[in-house]
């Protein structure tokens, strides 16, 4: 039975996030926008007032979450600016959306048409990482670091964080598993606060 319940904004949203689940679990080539129809319990034509075919609904799919990602980073960045920690709850901010979100996580890097520039001066088609990049960019400058070994660290963070997210979102990690106090705590060894001593960033392990 058709459901007819739906505010306009809501199947679509409502398409996106089933969309999304039925990709990650039976891939994109065996999704159609019937069996998505089906899913949310609406007619055939339902999703063709919100998308004009698959590929349209994948692309869409895809900015929603980098738009979600991106403000969650950038609402980490607004309240953190200014702290020593900033590194430390910007990369916090990172792994825990995705382990608050799983399939996003699944879903977000197995796209093939998302570019990362990792030289500093440019940008690429991965706004999350864009702010790491510039965040890290601004504090290193200032302590005349050469713009290759400012890469460098820029790589080894994200290397962390992305991995960091990777091992929360799968399904059976088992042991300690309280996120929050872990993820920061595993930040803090790997060096991403400041030394206790001064104002330093402990880059020495990158």
């Amino acid at each position: 039975m058709e459901n007819n319940s739906y505010h306009h904004g809501d199947l679509k949203h409502e398409l996106m996030e089933k969309g999304l689940v039925l990709i990650n679990k039976y891939g994109e080539d065996n999704l159609s926008l019937r069996k998505l129809a089906a899913e949310c319990g609406v007619s055939n034509a339902a999703p063709y007032a919100h998308f004009k075919n698959k590929e349209d609904l994948i692309s869409e799919i895809q900015s929603y979450v980098m738009r979600l990602f991106t403000a969650h980073l950038e609402k980490a960045l607004s309240e953190y600016a200014e702290s020593k920690d900033v590194f430390i709850m910007l990369g916090k901010a990172y792994v825990m959306f995705f382990y608050k979100n799983p399939s996003y996580f699944d879903f977000i890097f197995s796209r093939k048409n998302i570019k990362v520039n990792v030289s500093l001066g440019e940008t690429g088609e991965n706004p999350p990482f864009d702010i790491l990049k510039k965040i890290a960019s601004e504090y290193f400058s200032k302590r005349n670091m050469p713009e290759y070994e400012i890469e460098n660290i820029v790589i080894a963070m994200w290397a962390l964080v992305h991995g960091l997210s990777a091992i929360t979102a799968m399904p059976n990690v088992e042991g300690n598993t309280d996120w929050e106090e872990r993820v920061e705590a595993v930040l803090r060894t790997a060096g991403f606060s400041n030394k206790e001593n001064g104002n330093e960033f402990d880059n020495s392990r990158y």
